[in-house]
């Protein structure tokens, strides 16, 4: 399930250029619903580990691709958890937290941004600061950007924050234009570390145009970055596959979407 999810993962960023994006969901919706019947939301005394990883994937593709019960469900246990009526448990934390953002509001987003600052642990710090950026609202996902420009994140998180906008085409564009508006900032802080390679990776790897190839290269001859330069080659020429993907596979596949 973990390769599946992996592979139609990167399937739902390539269709979400296209008309078709509603059918993807529409298939995932049917292959993940009844893994997340049997399961439940709740564990079992007598379940594994693997039952858990298992429902919280499950969990957070039904939530992501909008399937009511689920979306219903996780707002449910998310009031009580932001009440302090029922705390969530910490593998329901991930998939409830990126489902209410996804399907979420302004109210939405203070309410977790307000756990942010009264989170104690930074694992959980990290968990929300990365799932704030699913929220549908351009405004909001500009909010998140500055966010993590600021001294409320850890240098080392920030990079990861900022991926967090990608998960839309609109949230890629917003991402890019903030990382190319930054760049002199965000390269005087990662210059020498693998964070500046993952900064490109997470701003430029999933689009889908030969256009948009030539404009990440064009940037970059001009915004010098030798410890990236690898990842900037990759990036590009993962942009460039996309876009064979796209030109090879897109119409067939959406056909077979379509007949489910």
């Amino acid at each position: 399930w973990s390769d599946l999810t992996g592979n139609l993962g990167q399937i739902s960023i390539l269709l979400q250029n296209t008309d078709g994006f509603e059918d993807f969901k529409t298939f995932s919706k049917k292959l993940y619903k009844p893994v997340a019947q049997s399961l439940g939301w709740d564990a079992k005394e007598s379940e594994g580990p693997l039952a858990a990883m298992l429902r919280e994937l499950a969990l957070t593709r039904l939530g992501k691709y909008g399937d009511e019960e689920t979306v219903t469900e996780a707002r449910k246990r998310f009031e009580n958890h932001v009440s302090g009526k029922v705390p969530l448990p910490a593998d329901l934390k991930g998939p409830v937290y990126l489902t209410v953002m996804v399907n979420g509001d302004e109210t939405t987003f203070n309410q977790m941004m307000k756990l942010y600052d009264e989170a104690d642990m930074q694992e959980e710090k990290v968990r929300i600061s990365r799932c704030i950026g699913s929220i549908k609202s351009d405004e909001l996902k500009k909010k998140v950007l500055d966010f993590a420009m600021s001294d409320k994140v850890r240098s080392q998180d920030t990079v990861f924050v900022i991926g967090g906008v990608t998960g839309t085409v609109q949230g890629r564009e917003l991402c890019w234009q903030f990382v190319q508006d930054k760049w002199t900032e965000l390269h005087e802080r990662y210059k020498g570390g693998f964070l500046l390679s993952r900064l490109v990776e997470v701003s430029t790897d999933n689009f889908v145009t030969e256009a948009r190839a030539k404009e990440v290269e064009k940037f970059f001859e001009t915004h010098s970055a030798p410890a990236a330069e690898r990842k900037i080659q990759q990036s590009v020429e993962n942009i460039r596959l996309n876009a064979k993907w796209m030109e090879r596979e897109s119409t067939s596949v959406l056909k077979f979407l379509r007949s489910q």
